[in-house]
This record gives structure tokens, C-alpha cells and sequence, in this order.
């Protein structure tokens, strides 16, 4: 709330400075007013004394009346003539009020003698108290309303800028938790529109990024399930196949050994060694390009799209059209390896799922994207577009390659998986 403090200090310092001004240009004003009423006060009293100094009744009526602007006594000769200033002022107007007026001390000088018959003197003497009190209730008005109006104005900045920050605190509080992990954060509805479209916007956010977390989350622990799973299963390619081809030849070796004198016997082990050996030099190439596609290093990526078609085909006995460029600008090994393996995911699921007849696979490349569709004419895969492992290992070596990858039941039957990524031509 510091920030509402300060701008409520700034506004009473505002309505403080605008108070300063008025107040001086009202003062300014009074020694205009106050002179020009008194003046004529002054001079309307001193003719009327020119008929009362001839007329006792109407001089004691004048004597003992009420007068404004003007102070009436009678005075000895002795005391003529007597220039102090009145010091008779209004009890409900403090005295350093009438300080601050400037030129009320020359106003207040100005007097005027009448000699009576008797041989005193009437004293006619300019008195500013009324008109200095009504200033004075003027400045209390003044005061009162810009005292009130800064009041009500820091209380309406204080509510409003309260119920303004109050949105602004609880997105920080809501962004500290997703800074923190914790994404099932969410803000509440606002009544203001714009804050309200912020709010929808970020638990979308939130809600796509605790998606993404619980995606990721799950991912990694079928890719930990998956590397335990192929382990075993390459522990047991090279105990069950290479283990037993080794222990064979092993035996082989010392019955040879045991028949040197036999060249029969030699004869014939070697040759069953040879056999041994050509099955386990194709099982251990197989059992290399199930761990990595070593013929991308050996042909390049379309050559080995094409072989990988061509095998899966013999081996499903399913039909491939394949279109692919003349040529292809040259990508990264890691891009190769991503788009070969999307390739090879693909016509596996497709091989497990969608009893298809038919697979149509289409690799273009454009200015600046590669294009990649697959499609069947199956009865479409089991797993849905959220679901499957296969599919999310697609989406996310897709995600390497800055691109997008969808997946989608078509409408006439089978499924199609289609990926588009930007490329940069990798420089040699």
C-alpha cells in the first residue's frame, strides 16, 4: 500500500498548494473590498454628520446606534489631534487574522474630526472589523470545503487504487506459485473487463502449463519404463542369440582341438563355425539398427526413408506410396535422426493399430518449413491424440525441431500424422 500513501501525499500536497493560492489572492481581494467599503462608509457617515452637528437628537442617535465601517466618539480638544489607529476588533475573528491583510493599518488610519458647539470634538474613525469578519468566514467556508474535498478525494483514491492493486496482487501471488511449480494456481473472476480478460488468459496458461507438466511427467516415467524395457530386452538378445552362437562356436573350438588328427571332423566343425558366425553378424546387425539407424550415416536421410519403406512393406505386406524430393537441403544429424524415427513410429503404429491396406507417406520441402505427412486407410489407431507413448515421442522430437506435430481420425477412415518444422540449411 505504499504506492496508494504517496499518491494520497501527492493529492494533499496538490490540494494544499491550490489552498495557498486561494487564500492569497482572497486576502489580496479583501484589501480591495475592505478599502473601497470603508471609504464609502466613511464618507456617507461624514456627510451625515454635517446635519447631526447642528441637531443633538439625531447626534446621540448616531452616538448610541449601530454603525458599520465606522467608529463614532466624542473627543476633548486637548485630545486633538489623535491619529492612532482603532484597535477595537471583532472578538470572533483572531488578531493575526488582521495581520495578514496587507494595508489594513492605512485603512484603519483614516479619520475625520466635527467640532461641536460645546467645544469638543466628534471623532469619525474607519472600522474594518465587519468587513474583515465576513472575510474571515469566507476563509473558515474555504477552508472547510478544501480540507473536505481532500479528504473525500484520498478516500476515493484509496478505495479505487486498493481495488485496483488487489488484481495486481494476486497475479504476482499466482505467478510466484508457477515460478515455484506449483501450476494448478488460478485467479478469481473481476468485475472489470480488461482485468477479467487477464485473468481468463492466465488460468489458460496455467492450465496448459499444468498440462504440459503432468504430460512431461508422465512421458518421463514410460521413457524410464522403456529404457528398462529395451535393456532387458537387449540383455536377452545377447544372452538368448549372441550368447548361444558364442557358447557353440566355443564348443566347436575344442572339438576341433580334440580332432586335429580327424581332417574330416575339422572339416566339418569349421564349416558349422562359418554358420555360426554369419547368423550371429546378421543378429548383431540387427541388433544395431534397432538401436540406432546407422544407415543415415552410410546412404542420407531420403535413401534411408526409402529403405525403411521398403522393408516395412515386405514385412506387412501393405502397400506404400512415398513421395519424397529430388532433394533435400542438408539438416543436422540430430534432425535426420528425429525425422526418420517419426517416420519409423508412424508405419509401427500403423502396423500394430490400424489393420490399413493402404499407407501414403509425403516429404516436401519448401522455402523455409519441411512438410511431413502419414496417412492409412485403416480403421485408425487405438490411441487418442492425448494418449499413446509412440505419439507423444513423435510430438516431442517434433518439438526439438521447432515445429508442430498432429495427429487426427480421418473423417472416410485410418488416421493421419502430419509435422511441419522450419529449417536452416546446415553450413558445411
Amino acid at each position: 500500500m505504499k504506492a496508494v500513501l504517496r499518491l494520497n501525499l501527492v493529492v494533499a500536497l496538490v490540494f494544499a498548494f491550490a489552498l495557498l493560492v486561494t487564500l492569497y489572492d482572497m486576502l489580496q481581494q479583501a484589501t480591495k473590498d475592505i478599502t473601497r467599503e470603508v471609504t464609502a462608509g466613511v464618507s456617507f457617515t461624514h456627510q451625515l454628520l454635517s446635519a447631526a452637528a447642528t441637531d443633538e437628537a439625531l447626534l446621540q442617535n448616531l452616538l448610541e446606534g449601530e454603525t458599520r465601517h465606522v467608529h463614532l466618539s466624542i473627543v476633548e480638544n486637548t485630545q486633538l489631534p489623535d491619529n492612532s489607529p482603532l484597535t477595537h476588533h471583532s472578538d470572533e475573528v483572531p488578531e493575526w487574522f488582521f495581520n495578514l491583510i496587507p494595508g489594513l493599518d492605512h485603512v484603519e488610519e483614516k479619520q475625520y474630526f466635527r467640532y461641536l458647539s460645546d467645544g469638543r470634538a466628534l471623532r469619525l474613525q474607519a472600522d474594518t472589523s465587519d468587513e474583515v469578519e465576513e472575510v474571515w468566514e469566507s476563509v473558515q467556508n474555504v477552508l472547510v470545503l478544501f480540507t473536505l474535498s481532500a479528504l473525500l478525494s484520498n478516500l476515493a483514491i484509496y478505495i479505487g487504487v486498493r481495488q485496483g492493486v488487489k488484481p495486481v496482487t494476486d497475479f504476482l501471488n499466482a505467478l510466484k506459485d508457477i515460478e515455484k511449480g506449483r501450476f494448478a494456481a488460478r485467479l478469481d473472476h473481476y468485475s472489470i473487463r480488461e482485468i477479467n480478460d487477464l485473468s481468463e488468459h492466465f488460468n489458460a496458461m496455467a492450465h496448459a502449463l499444468e498440462n504440459a507438466e503432468r504430460d512431461n511427467t508422465r512421458l518421463t516415467h514410460e521413457l524410464m519404463r522403456l529404457q528398462e524395457k529395451e535393456r532387458a530386452h537387449l540383455a536377452r538378445e545377447l544372452h538368448d542369440d549372441l550368447g548361444q552362437y558364442l557358447t557353440g562356436i566355443r564348443a566347436q573350438a575344442y572339438l576341433i582341438k580334440a580332432s586335429a588328427n580327424n581332417p574330416d571332423v575339422v572339416s566339418s566343425v569349421g564349416e558349422q563355425i562359418t554358420v555360426n558366425c554369419d547368423a550371429m553378424h546378421i543378429s548383431f546387425r540387427q541388433l544395431i539398427r534397432k538401436l540406432h539407424p546407422v544407415i543415415l550415416e552410410q546412404l542420407g536421410l531420403l535413401e534411408a526413408i526409402r529403405t525403411l519403406v521398403d522393408n516395412w512393406s515386405q514385412s506387412h505386406h501393405i502397400k506404400v506410396n512415398l513421395q519424397l524430393p529430388d532433394d533435400l537441403i542438408s539438416l543436422s544429424d540430430e534432425s535426420n535422426t528425429h525425422i526418420y524415427r517419426i517416420i519409423q513410429e508412424a508405419l509401427n503404429n500403423i502396423a500394430r493399430h490400424a489393420q490399413a491396406s493402404l499407407v501414403d507417406i509425403s516429404l516436401s520441402s519448401h522455402k523455409n518449413s519441411l512438410a511431413l505427412t502419414v496417412s492409412d486407410n485403416g480403421v485408425g489407431s487405438e490411441c487418442s491424440e492425448g494418449s499413446g507413448l509412440g505419439l507423444r515421442s513423435m510430438r516431442e522430437r517434433a518439438r526439438c525441431m521447432q515445429g508442430t506435430l498432429n495427429f487426427k481420425q480421418l473423417a472416410e477412415g485410418g488416421s493421419m500424422v502430419s509435422m511441419e518444422i522450419p529449417v536452416v540449411e546446415e553450413e558445411v
